[in-house]
């Protein structure tokens, strides 16, 4: 699948080492909704705007026709339920008011996709959410080794970047 990236560039560099340490240790995690093609330039506009989301977002750029689009907005710790909640209110504030799930790298990296794959899930139009199963750990065997990155590895841009060309 192919992706556009946006990055969160008011961080400061002892954010991005904290990112980067819990990217490392795969703690960090995504909210996906999933967008209907018409919506998804305004919707990554105001995403890519917002900047206050999380440390990275990144779109779908290689969809199916009539299939919805994946936005994934990421948060720095999965097990920071406050800022989880945080970044899914602003999901809500921005119209985004679908069922909404929830998932952390570690589940991505062991291939964990499809029905039960959610961490946690938000009912439409909600700002709560609950656990729907244990997270992956660092140590866990469903997991591979992991590469351990720099900031400037987890912060570099060498991918397509930014909101939609005109």
């Amino acid at each position: 699948m192919a992706w556009r990236w946006a990055h969160n560039t008011v961080l400061t560099e002892e954010e991005k080492k904290e990112v980067t340490e819990l990217f490392n240790t795969e703690m960090v995690g995504k909210w996906m909704p999933f967008t209907p093609p018409e919506r998804v330039r305004g919707v990554w506009a105001d995403i890519v705007e917002a900047g206050r989301l999380g440390h990275k977002a990144k779109v779908a750029t290689d969809h199916r026709p009539g299939k919805d689009v994946l936005i994934c907005v990421y948060t720095k710790d999965h097990r920071d339920r406050q800022d989880v909640g945080r970044i899914l209110a602003e999901l809500r504030a921005m119209g985004i008011d679908q069922r909404l799930s929830y998932k952390e790298d570690a589940a991505t990296s062991a291939l964990h996709y499809g029905g039960g794959a959610a961490l946690y899930v938000a009912r439409p139009g909600s700002t709560a959410f609950d656990q729907r199963r244990e997270a992956y750990t660092s140590d866990d065997s469903r997991l591979g080794v992991p590469v351990a990155r720099t900031v400037e590895q987890v912060f570099a841009r060498p991918e397509v970047y930014g909101p939609f060309p005109d």
